[in-house]
């Protein structure tokens, strides 16, 4: 098997430009073509594992998340890896499904397999299982989109109360009194937060709190699809309804139209994420954007400040939604 020495005999240049070229450094225009042409005459292949024994670091990142489906976990990675691959990482990326063990699972087994660090979107694990995995290991981990309480992390966030509650707010402001919501678990931290500000806004306008209003599920279209079916069967159903994710806002309008109920027409709705859906609706509706690629460019940010020696006491950045369509 070839090694980097043949390499670099046959290219005519130092065992250290041809190690620079295949960790993506400057090499003169001039060496680029020997060396590439020797790493294919040699048919070479650089052995990872050496790599990493003699760096002491894998060069990989751990990504811990629900699923890859959601436009916005998918935007997110995206745009995460971009930033981890231009500064040589490579990433590997673990869905748990909103499966407690297998959240707790993958998280142990990206530990095992030596990553230099993790980007983790939490949901069932406690303080507790959390500090008891990384004990051995004590890698950086950046939470993002939520945070498990007294775990003291870096994580970057939305300012999820703060937007449903200006959301429920602009729907009262047009005359609605009865307005619902269908949210995810109680359990998960996004839920959590996202109906705290809807509760605000109907306590700030003084409106009782009604528990037929609040349908809550998992965090997928047959929520919202149910959830809608299950309001409009109300003896005095609503006249707004907010959603608070993706899945669940194409739930809703999925069920509305297959019963011929005109968006928003006769029922008002504010979307969650689902900006290009809602905006391509007549009229559009209203529907909150969350930053997806900043929230990946600021949690790889953070990690690689971490991996660079950042002892810095842990951050909590709460990045801005926005709503389109109001």
């Amino acid at each position: 098997m070839a090694t980097i020495k043949d390499v670099a005999r046959m290219a005519g240049v130092s065992i250290s430009t041809v190690s620079k070229y295949l960790n993506g450094g400057n090499v003169r225009p001039e060496n680029l073509e020997p060396i590439r042409s020797a790493i294919a005459a040699l048919d070479y292949r650089a052995n990872p594992f050496a790599r990493c024994l003699k760096a002491q670091r894998s060069r990989s990142i751990g990504i811990l998340l629900p699923n890859m489906a959601a436009p916005f976990f998918g935007t997110m990675v995206m745009a995460l890896d971009t930033i981890l691959r231009e500064h040589g990482y490579h990433s590997m990326i673990c869905c748990y499904g909103s499966s407690h063990g297998l959240e707790r699972d993958y998280f142990r087994f990206l530990l095992s397999t030596g990553v230099d660090g993790m980007v983790y979107v939490p949901e069932d694990l406690s303080a507790e299982e959390f500090r008891e995995l990384t004990a051995q290991r004590p890698i950086p981990v950046v939470q993002v989109d939520r945070a498990i309480q007294g775990v003291e992390t870096d994580a970057v966030l939305v300012n999820n109360m703060e937007i449903v509650y200006n959301g429920v707010c602009g729907l009262l402001d047009r005359g609605h009194r009865r307005v619902a919501i269908i949210t995810g678990p109680k359990s998960v931290f996004t839920a959590k937060e996202r109906l705290v500000g809807y509760l605000r806004a109907m306590s700030d306008y003084d409106l009782p709190y009604d528990d037929s209003l609040v349908h809550s599920g998992e965090l997928t279209f047959a929520t919202g699809y149910t959830g809608f079916g299950l309001l409009m069967q109300l003896p005095n159903p609503p006249t707004a309804i907010i959603c608070t994710n993706y899945d669940i806002t194409l739930g809703v309008i999925t069920a509305a139209q297959e019963r011929g109920i005109r968006l928003p027409e006769q029922i008002d709705l504010l979307g969650f994420d689902c900006v290009e859906v809602c905006s391509l609706m007549t009229p559009a509706l209203p529907v909150v954007q969350q930053p997806e690629q900043e929230i990946g460019r600021t949690a790889a940010a953070y990690l690689l400040q971490r991996l660079d020696g950042c002892q810095d006491a842990p951050r909590q950045l709460r990045l801005e939604a926005r709503l389109v369509n109001p």
